[in-house]
């Protein structure tokens, strides 16, 4: 919530849009805060399901959604456990229209599993029959760079509950507790430079 308030702050207070929206709980969070925000679902059950909470949502395809914006129309973008779901193909075209819609100054903001932890890459990931492949933070990194983003930040989040760790503060219990219950998913937060 902050990096939308400070892109806002920076950017000017142009539209923010939430790709791949769900159930809309990102939505509520923005609203609550006095952000107004759209957001855009391919499910046509989850764009009702918002619409019934009064969140203005449509159905639709993201990278569709975008090319079909003017550039620099928005100051945020966010995908929230999204880019997973997607092809690398259709990947690299979303980092091309968000780079393309976002203003000078804008941000955008990719929340994904961590396969840094290795029960995630290897186990949690494979849950949801939907997903493509892990994406590590390094390849998405140089993804946003690649596309000109700058001050590109990973955020590392949700570490498993302090009671799952394996006891001790040797340094291998610690690189092992980073591998197995270290942050679960990680945010990567991409500003596009100055005009």
């Amino acid at each position: 919530l902050e990096t939308v308030q400070a892109a806002r702050a920076r950017a000017g207070e142009g539209g923010v849009l939430d790709i791949g929206c769900g159930r809309g709980e990102w939505l509520k969070v923005l609203a609550e805060a006095g952000i107004e925000a759209t957001g855009i679902d391919l499910s046509p059950v989850m764009a009702e399901h918002c619409r019934a909470q009064g969140l203005d949502v449509a159905p639709g395809d993201a990278v569709r959604a975008l090319a079909d914006r003017p550039a620099e129309s928005l100051t945020v973008i966010t995908g929230l456990h999204l880019i997973e779901h997607l092809p690398f193909a259709v990947l690299y075209r979303l980092f091309e229209e968000v780079a393309r819609v976002l203003r000078p100054q804008g941000v955008c903001i990719f929340e994904t599993p961590n396969p840094e932890n290795v029960l995630v890459g290897s186990h949690t990931f494979y849950h949801d029959a939907t997903h493509s492949n892990p994406l590590t933070p390094t390849a998405m990194r140089f993804l946003a760079e690649y596309h000109g983003f700058h001050t590109v930040e990973t955020r590392r989040l949700h570490p498993y509950p302090p009671e799952a760790r394996v006891p001790g503060s040797d340094p291998l219990t610690e690189r092992v507790n980073g591998h197995l219950c270290g942050p679960q998913d990680y945010a990567l937060i991409g500003q596009k430079p100055r005009a």
